[in-house]
Parts: C-alpha cells; sequence; structure tokens
C-alpha cells in the first residue's frame, strides 16, 4: 500500500538503478510484458510450459547475486532498519521461487494477464518508497507469494492487481483510542493475563511492549484493505495494521477495532522473544484442537478459548457487552456470554469488510480475519 506521504519518496526513485531492481526489469522484459501480448485464449497448460522455462532461465542468472542479500535481510535483527537492496533481492527471489514452486502456475500467469500486471520493478520501487507503511508492504509481499494455498490463490491474484493501482491510503495513528483502549484492557485483566500466559513476560516487560505496540499501531483506510480481504496484520517486524472503519456508528466501530487488535496482539506476542525476520517468518505456536476442531494460530486460538468461537460479525448488543464489561466474568463465563450474545446478527450492522451503510438488512460488523491466520490456512470458521 501507498499513502499521501510517501509520493515525494517515490519520485526521487524514479531513477534508482541497483542489482537487484536489474533483475526485476530482467522479470518485467521476459515475462510480464509480454504476457500482456499473448493470446489470451492460450491455454493454462500451454502457460505453465512456457513460463516454467522462462523463470527456471532467469533463476539460473539471478539467483548466485540475490541468494546472499535474502540472507542478510533474514537474518537482519528486527531492531535495525531494513536495507534496500537485501529487501529488494529477497523480495524478487521470493517471487520467482514462488512461481517455480507453485503447482498451479498456469492460473497464475493466466490471473497475471487479467491483471495487467507489467511491471514488478515499479511495485518494488512503491514498497522502498513507502514509510509508515513499509513493514506491511515487505511482509504481505512476502506472504502473497507462497503461491502454495489454493484457497488464497484469488486472494494473491487480487494483491497483483491491487498493487498496479496507484491509489494512495489513507491512514492515521492510534493516538484517539490509546487511552479507550488501556483502559478497556484494566477493565478486563482476561484479555492481558492470556497474553502474557502466551509471552511469559514480567508486568513491567509486559507493559512496555504494549505500550510500544499500541504506540507503533497504524490505521488503513478500509478501501485498501479490502483487496487482501482482511480486518488486521501484524508484520513480521511486529508493527500492527488495522483497517479504518466509518464512523456512522462510532460505538461499534470502535469495538469491531478492539476486537480484532485482540487478536493481532495475540501475533505481537507471540514473536515477542524473536529476534530477526528469520524467527519471526517462523514463530507459530503448536495447532490445538478445541471441541474437535483443529486450530492454529495465536490469534484464532485466543478468539475460540476468550470469544467462544471465531465470530464473522458483531452485533450490536455484542459490541456494548465487549466495551462495557467490567472484568467479573471468568473467561469461561465471558466465553460463553459472549458467544451467546452474538449468536445472530439482529438489525443493526456496521460492515468491517465494506465499511457502514445502510441495506435492506440493516448493518453488520462482519470480520473477514487476519492476513497471516487467514493465508496459512488458519482460519476455520465455525
Amino acid at each position: 500500500m501507498f499513502a499521501d506521504s510517501d509520493i515525494q519518496s517515490l519520485s526521487s526513485l524514479q531513477n534508482l538503478d541497483t542489482p537487484a531492481l536489474e533483475a526485476a526489469k530482467l522479470i518485467d522484459n521476459k515475462i510480464l510484458i509480454p504476457l500482456m501480448g499473448l493470446n489470451p485464449l492460450t491455454s493454462i497448460s500451454d502457460l505453465e510450459k512456457i513460463y516454467a522455462k522462462k523463470i527456471k532461465k532467469i533463476l539460473g542468472i539471478v539467483e548466485p547475486d540475490l541468494r546472499p542479500l535474502s540472507l542478510r535481510f533474514w537474518n537482519r535483527s528486527l531492531e535495525d532498519s531494513v536495507v534496500t537492496e537485501e529487501v529488494l533481492a529477497t523480495l524478487i527471489l521470493k517471487f520467482l521461487l514462488g512461481l517455480e514452486s507453485s503447482v498451479d502456475l498456469g492460473k497464475i500467469i493466466r490471473n497475471f494477464m487479467r491483471s495487467g500486471l507489467e511491471s514488478l520493478t515499479n511495485i518494488l520501487k512503491r514498497i522502498i518508497a513507502s514509510n509508515e507503511l513499509k513493514s506491511f508492504n515487505i511482509s504481505a509481499f512476502l506472504v502473497f507469494t507462497d503461491f502454495k494455498y489454493l484457497k488464497t490463490l484469488s486472494s494473491e491474484i487480487t494483491f497483483w492487481s491491487f498493487w498496479s493501482r496507484r491509489t494512495p491510503a489513507e491512514i492515521r495513528n492510534f493516538d484517539n483510542y490509546f487511552n479507550d483502549f488501556m483502559e478497556f484492557l484494566s477493565n478486563n485483566s482476561i484479555f492481558t493475563e492470556y497474553m502474557k500466559d502466551l509471552c511469559q513476560l514480567n508486568e513491567d516487560d509486559f507493559n512496555y511492549a504494549l505500550v510500544n505496540a499500541l504506540k507503533g499501531i497504524i490505521l488503513v483506510e478500509n478501501q485498501h484493505f479490502e483487496w487482501y480481504q482482511v480486518d488486521g496484520f501484524t508484520s513480521y517486524n511486529r508493527r500492527i495494521y488495522i483497517k479504518l472503519f466509518d464512523e456512522i456508528y462510532p460505538e461499534m466501530n470502535k469495538a469491531a477495532i478492539f476486537y480484532v487488535l485482540l487478536h493481532e496482539l495475540c501475533h505481537y506476542f507471540r514473536r515477542i522473544s524473536c529476534l530477526t525476520w528469520e524467527d519471526s517468518r517462523n514463530c507459530s505456536i503448536p495447532e490445538t484442537t478445541i471441541d474437535n476442531i483443529p486450530l492454529s494460530g495465536a490469534g484464532n486460538i485466543f478468539e475460540v478459548k476468550i470469544f467462544g468461537r471465531q465470530h464473522r460479525f458483531l452485533n450490536q448488543s455484542a459490541c456494548h457487552f465487549l466495551l462495557a464489561s467490567d472484568g467479573k466474568l471468568t473467561q469461561k463465563e465471558y466465553s460463553e456470554r459472549f458467544a451467546s450474545i452474538n449468536e445472530t446478527r439482529g438489525d443493526i450492522y456496521v460492515s468491517l469488510m465494506r465499511g457502514a451503510g445502510f441495506g435492506n438488512k440493516g448493518v453488520v460488523v462482519e470480520l473477514s480475519g487476519c492476513l497471516i491466520s487467514k493465508h496459512r490456512g488458519f482460519n476455520n470458521f465455525f
């Protein structure tokens, strides 16, 4: 994604020329640009045959130079600023290796044709030029170039279509919600106790990490998060991004933000001991079974344990309960009460997917999930 404040940075990169960008230009010239001139009726099997050979040849040319840079990126401390050439090398190599290993290469190439994607180079320049959104862009690129999961392939292609657009995103910090959220947590110790157990930090270290997490949150315009079909994302270097919501129903929108943030904080605290990008990429929570349903992902497990299940919506009563609860219930009591209150949508709803709006069925807070959880096959709604 790209913010208005990044436009000047992008203009300064127009003439940037590095070895990694030369590799990106090779992909543009040998794969993406010629692809636009192909007969749109070319079969998927023919596309796979043509482009499997091209990708293998390009990898043979660029991998020896990109691999060492990529290794330095993955071993870089999460506390350090990223190095542009390392980032570029990592993203290009991930893109090529993701395509090479995909069993759906023909489908991916066909969708590239439909999306009008002609320049990986321009996408990479936009990622490098981004400031507040850079962590999101790097991590999202790495997630979406897996090309492994059939059920997320359409979202991955949507990602490429999105990146071919140039509309800047509106972003905000979390300042207007910070005090309210801290008070909300102070009234609901079941949330903080769960997270402390997850990260095994003492009280002081936990509070310090929590404040750092909240101060770094970026709220992103709803329209841009729609392309990812998710509500929130915690980057590999522990930066939290949450979708902005329309404000027709401010309290319901606040409840939706807090609900999504609780999920993302589980990812954040799960990675709190990670030192490098590689550590964070490989950080996962063991699969667990709840009510005979297997679950993975720290945020997903949290939702089921605390809220009774992974909710696809929040109705008006559930929003009020979430914000007004006073911490007198046990975790089990809270979980059962919340799930019961949020059993049906009701007449009023505010959409998390498409913003607040009126329709024949009212308004609902529609939860679409977390990018990491969703695109690693961990979203098991029930």
